[in-house]
């Protein structure tokens, strides 16, 4: 082999290990794009004042509303029922327009979980996972789509701490 065909085979190597880490780059960029778009994303305010019925109980409802066809609602359902333990005198649901098959919640933790196509249509809530929290007559008062599963401790206690902020300032 010539020291021109070695220095050509070695400059298109070099070209398709710049194309690959150039796609990786390109690639990172995205989910970043995307991790920083639904972080920045408003808060859905279409349901927000609004009385359900269905969402009327004792004590405030922190809702999770997930969609069957969604890989990433099934990675949140369990951290979520685990909140249920702690966050005393908040009821936790998990709603589905449509039955997701067998998913139970952990033991001890009293999640419930319904279906109910005409609700998930009432709310039109343009997320899938999101949560809704709604106060003791079923008024929404705040929805927003999960972050992550890690993330979503702090993000109920987030809009748990905020309701009761807006409750004390006479909101």
């Amino acid at each position: 082999m010539s020291v021109l065909t070695a220095a050509v085979v070695l400059a298109w190597g070099c070209l398709a290990l710049l194309a690959l880490a150039m796609a990786g780059m390109l690639r990172q960029l995205r989910e970043l794009q995307a991790d920083v778009a639904q972080l920045s994303a408003p808060a859905w305010h279409g349901s927000t004042g609004r009385r359900v019925a269905g969402l009327a109980g004792k004590g405030p409802l922190m809702l999770l509303v997930l969609d069957p066809g969604c890989s990433f609602c099934a990675t949140v359902h369990e951290p979520f029922t685990r909140l249920a333990g702690e966050h005393p005198g908040t009821r936790f649901e998990v709603l589905s327009p449509h039955d997701q098959g067998a998913r139970t919640g952990v033991p001890g933790h009293d999640v419930r979980s319904r279906v109910d196509q005409e609700l998930v249509t009432d709310l039109d809530l343009p997320w899938a996972p999101a949560l809704l929290l709604a106060d003791t007559e079923g008024t929404v008062l705040t929805a927003q789509p999960v972050v992550s599963p890690t993330r979503l401790p702090e993000q109920v206690a987030g809009m748990l701490d905020a309701q009761v902020h807006a409750r004390g300032a006479g909101v």
